[in-house]
């Protein structure tokens, strides 16, 4: 009973949402009153009713009830002048029916901005982002319900923490005496998580790179990096480095590079301070044609060698995608980068439609939605956690378009292991070794001009190499959407899932979405 009657959170990450859509209108109204355009604000207000069989996600107390949502939010793009990016913010107000289950609020966010202070000289770019993550990789899991502007986590999970993060990194170009550029790019982040001080840091860090100018097919480059993350619940690690590389370029389709240098680090042991050592790399890019690029990477470090390898190709209806990398994350483990949702697919997918990829955003996002697909789902599966850790990420993904029925398909498998004896904090305390996959398959079909059906099927699996530590997630949702009007959407649809772990459940439900634009 004590779910039942815990406080409603407070709304940490709201203040920065706010203050991010206040800039970005602002900014938007100064350009319409100086006649510029190339952008637009578009508000909508969103309601939700849904019903459950299974609020608090356990079989021996199933708790049956209504829930309604309402998700005020506002998108804006701006593609022209010194100022432009996207940002697309809702808040989503949620209230129990028949339960006495408290309300909440959940924000959901992503920004991205690229403001240019000195033309061609001093530009700043701005990443942020507000969501849902679990807390823990053995914790309850459960599947969002699917909305035509995004996936609100509304069960009683309390697995699930709102998790919060800001970039800024401003870049200085200059030139030295006509014969080298000179990139200085600072990096500041900010990882907030509400309800916890697991996972919440601090980085600030830096980079110099000087290139030759009037590059041929050789050339020359010098770079200098460092990094340091704070985190609230344990020690701050750093790194830097400093190399020396020649850039090959026999042909527009070929590029190759090389580098040594040395490195500096702390990740494998707190006692012994840091680490000095050598580092040496290499990477080859390959881009036959405009639509098909391959790349590799394989740099050595003591810690352990990274690597990354992508393959990208795009035909006239579909695009497919594969990816193996392995790096050091330092703090919250998942995967990062690659395609991880219907929008990275389909964001890929319309490159060839629209190169601009603030106003490819703008056509992704209209596309989502008239197929009544979330534009959030799959959300890449991951944990709360402290310390430095080794990440190996796989990914295979492909989305096919056609006339009116589209399929897209995603199959990830990410395996994070504990570095040195940092004392990480979370899962990684009690599992050297945690691997994680995740399997979709979502299709769509467009009845007629204004409705469209769509079914998803995903399946999240997480292992430990400690005793009984497995889980395992299977969810079937179904979807119906229309639009009313050029303004107005309708969704219904109906989600059946199966939890196994610590505390098995079944979960039926079934929900109606209204969305209104203005």
């Amino acid at each position: 009973m004590a779910a039942m009657t815990r406080p409603r959170p407070e709304p940490r990450h709201l203040p920065l949402a706010l203050a991010l859509c206040a800039i970005a209108a602002h900014a938007q109204q100064g350009d319409a009153a100086a006649g510029a355009g190339g952008g637009a604000i578009q508000p909508r207000i969103g309601v939700s009713l849904s019903w459950t069989d299974n609020l608090r996600l356990d079989d021996q107390e199933k708790d049956a009830a209504v829930i309604a949502t309402v998700s005020p939010g506002v998108s804006i793009v701006r593609n022209t002048g010194a100022l432009r990016g996207s940002l697309d913010y809702s808040l989503n107000g949620v209230t129990y029916l028949k339960t006495t289950y408290k309300s909440q609020l959940q924000n959901a966010l992503t920004a991205n901005a690229q403001a240019e202070i000195i033309p061609r000289t001093f530009l700043v770019d701005a990443q942020a982002s507000i969501g849902q993550q679990n807390a823990t990789a053995f914790g309850s899991q459960a599947a969002p319900t699917l909305g035509s502007q995004g996936s609100v986590s509304a069960l009683d999970n309390p697995n699930r923490r709102e998790t919060g993060t800001l970039n800024v990194s401003p870049l200085l170009h200059g030139q030295l005496g006509g014969l080298a550029s000179v990139d200085l790019r600072g990096n500041l982040s900010v990882t907030e998580v509400r309800g916890s001080a697991l996972g919440d840091s601090h980085g600030s860090g830096g980079s110099m790179r000087i290139a030759q100018l009037s590059a041929g097919v050789l050339s020359w480059f010098l770079q200098a990096n460092t990094q340091q993350i704070r985190p609230k619940a344990a020690f701050s690690n750093r790194t830097s480095s400093a190399t020396a590389g020649l850039n090959y370029h026999p042909n527009p389709d070929w590029l190759f590079s090389v580098n040594a240098g040395q490195e500096r680090n702390d990740y494998l042991s707190r006692s012994g301070g840091e680490q000095t050592g050598l580092t040496g790399g290499l990477t080859a890019d390959w881009t036959p044609t405009p639509r098909t690029r391959v790349n590799g990477n394989w740099q050595r470090h003591s810690y352990g060698n990274s690597h990354g390898l992508s393959f990208e190709h795009r035909m006239r209806n579909s695009v497919w995608r594969f990816s193996d990398s392995r790096n050091v994350t330092l703090g919250n483990a998942g995967a990062t980068g690659g395609v991880r949702t219907n929008y990275d697919l389909y964001f890929l997918l319309f490159a060839s439609l629209e190169p601009d990829p603030i106003k490819r955003d703008t056509l992704v996002r209209a596309y989502l939605l008239s197929q009544g697909l979330s534009p959030d789902a799959q959300a890449a599966v991951g944990f709360l956690s402290t310390g430095p850790s080794q990440l190996r990420n796989q990914m295979l993904s492909f989305a096919l378009q056609g006339v009116r029925s589209n399929v897209t398909a995603t199959v990830s498998r990410s395996v994070t292991s504990r570095l040195g004896d940092n004392l990480n904090q979370g899962d990684l305390a009690n599992n050297s070794r945690i691997d994680q996959r995740s399997y979709s398959l979502s299709g769509s079909y467009q009845l007629t001009p204004v409705s469209g059906v769509s079914l998803t099927a995903s399946r999240q699996e997480t292992i430990g190499d400690s005793s009984n530590r497995r889980t395992q997630l299977t969810s079937l949702m179904a979807n119906w959407n229309s639009r009313l009007g050029s303004r107005i959407s309708i969704q219904l649809g109906a989600r059946h899932s199966r939890f196994e772990g610590v505390r098995p459940y079944s979960e039926n439900a079934a929900y109606a979405n209204l969305t209104q634009q203005f």
